[in-house]
């Protein structure tokens, strides 16, 4: 499943994105905001072909260089050179080492080009959420905290995996 993701056209990636935000665009509006189930059909189609035709091609793009070390990878990604990536004993086969100090690489490249509004846009996110909790439905109190969650969340992943690379290339 993840080679099929990876390698996916990225017509095929924003027709995944956008029927599933579509989905819960559906159901958010029709029991937050008391919509028809007509309206908020309408609402989580326009909302997911938007959302769709932009994270398609976007994440077909970010995942460029993920495939890129897949390809060079003996294993692909496999789950040894993912877990290596992220936690657990540094593997003693420098190939898998290689691919999840590569897989790292990619991911940072991302999170570096991010790290000054990524942040910034989830914590305006969560104001705006709250606005909206206050003005409208208290549905957007759940928004707040996963809001403030993916601000923290990108600034710990950028020094995790900083760490991580650092870990990699000392046993190297």
């Amino acid at each position: 499943m993840r080679d099929r993701l990876l390698n996916a056209p990225a017509w095929g990636l924003g027709l995944l994105n956008g029927a599933l935000f579509g989905l819960f665009w559906t159901a958010f509006t029709r029991w937050s905001d008391g919509d028809s189930w007509t309206s908020a059909l309408v609402q989580g189609a326009v909302m997911g072909l938007v959302f769709g035709v932009v994270m398609g091609p976007l994440q077909h793009r970010q995942q460029r260089g993920v495939r890129d070390v897949a390809a060079r990878s003996p294993e692909g990604l496999s789950r040894r050179v993912r877990r290596a990536a992220l936690r657990g004993p540094v593997p003693a086969e420098p190939a898998v080492r290689q691919a999840a100090s590569g897989l790292i690489g990619a991911q940072l490249v991302h999170l570096d080009r991010q790290r000054r509004w990524a942040p910034a846009f989830f914590v305006l996110m969560g104001v705006l959420s709250a606005f909206l909790a206050i003005t409208g439905s208290p549905w957007w109190w759940a928004a707040v905290p996963a809001w403030a969650l993916a601000a923290a969340g990108h600034l710990w992943m950028r020094a995790h995996l900083r760490r991580r690379a650092a870990l990699l290339s000392e046993v190297s």
